[in-house]
């Protein structure tokens, strides 16, 4: 039997607390209402791995390993038990993408957002994976809020629902008179994408190749014949698509020195 006041209980965490990992915690748990508690004190714990981690030379070519991320993790344990404890947290159900978007959005923005903020959706490929990004602008920072990975294979259904999908999960985190100016790239300037955008009453900034083709005072015009001094910008009402006809505002601006 052993003495009264010896021991651990077994369920006591074993966190190594140092001022970095309690700044961490003191900024995750003003959020605590939007995700469970134990899950911040997890993002806690990995997010001090992280900055340890990024603070030295990473081995494995410069990929980011889980061993490298749980022998970073601030525990009082084993490497084994700490190993457990973040194929733990990455196994969770609890733990997924979707569920974490209204907590960094909240986390960029703050808990009470004023105005409208800029958020830019773009698509990347990270080591054979496609993945969707939406960010928000922050002190001149593009801050990653969601996104979306998949493989053309893998697809249900199409790529365009799953952009809708993580355009709606971000703009339901905003009021709707607050909801973000969305930016997006001519790759996006789908007729179907705009029509959805305006039913939803989400405002967007979409870039358009010059050879798209607009209707302006009912006539047909390359969106590249409409002329604008360098440094100034003109804005005309058109309309998009020969079919469906979606309303649209047109900006033309070329920057200084443009060709």
């Amino acid at each position: 039997m052993k003495p009264a006041g010896t021991g651990r209980a077994p369920n006591l965490e074993r966190i190594a607390y140092d001022e970095l990992l309690e700044e961490i915690l003191k900024l995750l748990l003003l959020y605590r209402g939007i995700v469970r508690v134990t899950i911040l004190k997890n993002i806690a714990i990995v997010t001090h791995a992280l900055l340890t981690l990024f603070k030295g030379a990473r081995g494995g070519n410069g990929w980011l390993s889980k061993a490298a991320l749980a022998r970073c993790m601030p525990l009082e344990t084993g490497p084994k038990e700490r190993e457990q404890r973040l194929y733990r947290l990455l196994n969770n159900p609890r733990f997924t993408p979707e569920i974490l978007i209204p907590l960094q959005v909240a986390i960029v923005c703050g808990i009470h957002s004023v105005g409208r903020i800029p958020m830019i959706l773009d698509q990347t490929t990270i080591r054979g994976v496609e993945t969707l990004l939406a960010g928000l602008v922050f002190e001149g920072r593009v801050l990653p809020v969601a996104f979306s990975c998949f493989t053309h294979q893998m697809i249900r259904k199409s790529q365009n629902a799953i952009e809708h999908a993580l355009i709606m999960t971000v703009m339901s985190c905003f009021p709707v008179d607050k909801r973000p100016l969305l930016i997006m790239d001519r790759g996006y300037a789908r007729v179907s994408l705009l029509i959805q955008l305006r039913h939803m009453g989400i405002p967007y900034l979409v870039r358009a190749r010059g050879n798209v083709i607009v209707y302006f005072q009912g006539k047909a015009r390359l969106v590249g014949r409409f002329h604008v001094k360098p440094g100034q910008f003109q804005r005309y009402h058109v309309f998009y698509h020969s079919k469906k006809k979606e309303p649209l505002d047109l900006i033309v601006f070329h920057g200084r020195g443009y060709q």
